[in-house]
């Protein structure tokens, strides 16, 4: 028992006093009285280590340690290595310029690396750096660096452009030269005649000063997406040559509160120093909504923002030179107060585009992609009535691919036909799976449309009738171009319900009682058509219905089936004088899957050339 006290003991003493001397130290130590004495004694390692050491000092990331410090004796690890770093640090800095220091600069300096931890710190033979294995050395330019000298982290502010202080705030950034001008946009000359007086009010905004006329501030681009409201205001700010800052209306919006209204207010600050500039806000709709009174707290933020909004564009403060655009599809959502003269003078509604344009359009974007002889561009203009600019310009771009994917060089009317195809009813990787007996309903289905609306007078214009069994939802349908008016006649909608039924009346005519569901959508339809006839249109017996009560119901209900029974009667006695023209036209479709207008009326001319004599 004795014996294993003693043990212990013995090991316990060891432990406290023996050990410590061999374990390695966790800090370097570098005493400069063990090495000789430099020529110069101002700068004991070197110039640029002393300025170094004097910013580590000063930031407090140091340590000093008592030679009485019990820690001093675990301080030997590495210290060789370090010693040899420290040396060629030394050797590198001898070139530097040196001076002689005198005593009262050297009391002052061997204060300073005394002053942390006085009651630990006692004065040692010559001067000592300790340093910590934390400690990373800060190099002139500002980057901290480990002791290897790789950069960990930038201690300097980031620094702005000291060219251009004022081209760009924290959110936005002004846009100084933009690449499109009016020549990049195709068509829209009206409106591009409209924007030229805006060109001149943002180059020569004082000129309009001696005439005492209120100088324009903003205008508002309405209209479906994808008919270049955007590009319209940078081809604006390209044409004046001015600053062009671009930002979306959801960059006002916050979950905190008050952000919005600051960052309108740091939009402002920054167009107004760089005037004249441009502001544009694309779906100003998501800031300039109508202001609610429901108290909520997400729209009276939104509120808080319109309002900052609001008297930045008419407030005390001058904002000459400075011209808001705003883009929205949903004008009819924009606060009144954000729309009266004042704040926005114009609204330019920007629509699809017509024929002119179209054409310039296609020129624009076909340009560097070649096509070949089937390829008509004043044919495509027909063919393309009614889409944006945007889906002219995917048009041709998905043709070009189409070609190179089947390695050719130059794209063709099937690929115009393939794209078109697509952007209408869409496109599945799996073809519908019918058994014969419907394809042939289907075709007769579809040549039922297309006859009947090849002899309508006041409809649009029938243009192909397409089997397309890899669309989602229809397996065939006939295209017509769209009408350029959004006036119509009782002629053309009650041609337009006969030509909705008379699919359905092809295939009674062909097949008898062994019809297809496939006139569903063609129903639903003309059940619309007719009752907006009647009740929205006025083109029933009386032209308005005072009330909805039981009695005129009744009457409108027997008027639309009125107006429903004759379009059906109309469309069969067509549809049975033209039976062998269906038939025969069926075959050609569904050989070729794609029928023109032009091979329709080529048959009829050789064979049926009586049906165009019909009369209803």
């Amino acid at each position: 028992m004795f014996l294993r006290f003693n043990i212990l003991l013995f090991l316990g003493l060891a432990n406290a006093f023996i050990f410590p001397l061999f374990i390695q130290p966790k800090h370097t130590v570098l005493n400069l009285s063990k090495y000789p004495k430099r020529q110069n004694s101002v700068y004991p390692l070197s110039k640029v280590y002393h300025d170094q050491y004097m910013r580590r000092l000063h930031s407090g990331n140091f340590t000093s340690f008592n030679k009485r410090n019990p820690i001093i004796k675990k301080i030997k690890r590495d210290r060789e290595f370090k010693r040899n770093y420290y040396e060629r640090e030394e050797a590198d800095d001898d070139d530097q310029d040196e001076y002689e220091m005198d005593d009262e600069e050297m009391d002052m300096f061997q204060k300073l690396l005394n002053q942390d931890g006085e009651n630990n710190t006692m004065p040692l033979g010559g001067f000592r750096i300790v340093i910590r294995p934390g400690m990373q050395p800060v190099d002139d330019d500002g980057v901290e660096r480990d002791i290897w000298g790789r950069p960990i982290r930038s201690t300097l502010p980031p620094r702005s452009n000291p060219s251009n202080p004022d081209k760009k705030s924290e959110n936005f950034e002004v846009i100084t030269k933009s690449p499109f001008n009016f020549s990049n946009v195709g068509g829209y000359d009206n409106i591009k005649q409209e924007l030229d007086q805006c060109v001149d009010l943002l180059s020569n905004y004082t000129k309009y000063a001696a005439y005492n006329v209120r100088i324009p501030k903003g205008l508002i681009f309405e209209g479906p997406p994808g008919n270049g409201k955007t590009m319209l205001a940078k081809a604006l700010a390209g044409e004046a040559k001015v600053g062009f800052i671009t930002v979306s209306g959801s960059q006002f919006q916050d979950k905190y509160v008050g952000v919005g209204s600051g960052r309108v207010r740091e939009l402002f600050e920054l167009a107004q120093k760089n005037i004249p500039c441009i502001i544009f806000i694309d779906e100003i709709d998501a800031i300039g909504r109508k202001r609610s009174g429901d108290g909520e707290t997400a729209g009276s933020e939104r509120d808080n923002t319109l309002n900052e909004l609001l008297i930045a564009l008419d407030g005390f403060k001058n904002t000459s030179g400075i011209f808001v655009i705003g883009a929205t599809n949903r004008a009819d959502l924009l606060d009144d107060a954000l729309l009266r003269p004042g704040r926005i003078d114009k609204r330019i509604y920007i629509g699809n585009p017509d024929a002119k344009t179209r054409r310039a359009i296609l020129n624009i974007h076909s340009t560097g992609k070649p096509y070949d002889n089937s390829v008509v561009i004043d044919e495509l203009v027909e063919t393309t009535n009614g889409l944006s600019g945007a889906q002219l310009e995917n048009l041709l771009n998905e043709a070009m691919l189409n070609a190179l994917r089947q390695d050719r060089t130059k794209f063709t009317d099937v690929d115009i036909d393939l794209v078109m195809n697509k952007m209408m009813v869409g496109w599945q990787p799996n073809e519908h799976q019918f058994t014969s007996d419907i394809i042939d309903h289907i075709a007769i289905h579809e040549l039922g449309h297309a006859v009947v609306g090849l002899l309508s007078k006041h409809h649009s214009k029938m243009q192909k009738v397409v089997i397309n069994l890899s669309a989602p939802k229809s397996p065939a349908y006939t295209i017509f171009e769209s009408s350029a008016s959004t006036i119509l006649t009782r002629e053309a909608l009650s041609e337009h319900l006969m030509i909705l039924l008379s699919g359905r009346i092809a295939e009674e005519v062909v097949y008898g009682v062994s019809v297809t569901t496939g006139a569903i959508n063609d129903f639903e339809e003309a059940l619309k058509l007719a009752q907006r006839m009647i009740c929205y249109y006025g083109m029933g017996k009386q032209p308005i219905y005072p009330s909805m009560s039981e009695k005129y119901k009744e009457e409108i209900d027997t008027e639309v089936s009125t107006l429903i029974n004759d379009a059906y009667a109309y469309g069969e006695f067509l549809i049975r004088n033209s039976k062998e023209l269906l038939i025969e036209g069926a075959e050609v479709l569904k050989k070729q899957k794609v029928m023109k207008a032009e091979e329709l009326i080529e048959i009829m001319n050789k064979k049926y050339n009586s049906i165009f004599n019909l009369k209803i």
